[in-house]
């Protein structure tokens, strides 16, 4: 079991790793990767959060009634 938690705590740290080199924070201090972060996180759950809508939206829109063409 421990080793399990091992592994699975050094793929996060590879990813991490990975992470870091692909958007260059590793060069930035520890305030400003954290500030990056975090703008980060706040635009990804406002992307989220606008898909949501969107999608309970659009899915009501092609459902209802009104959507449904009558054949003549």
């Amino acid at each position: 079991m421990l080793s399990y938690i091992s592994s699975i705590w050094q793929f996060l740290n590879y990813w991490y790793f990975r992470y870091l080199m692909v958007t260059e924070l590793y060069m930035v201090e520890k305030w400003e990767r954290a500030f990056f972060n975090t703008v980060i996180v706040v635009f990804l759950s406002i992307l989220s959060y606008f898909n949501l809508t969107l999608l309970q939206y659009t899915s009501r829109l092609f459902t209802s009634e009104s959507y449904n063409v009558s054949e003549t």
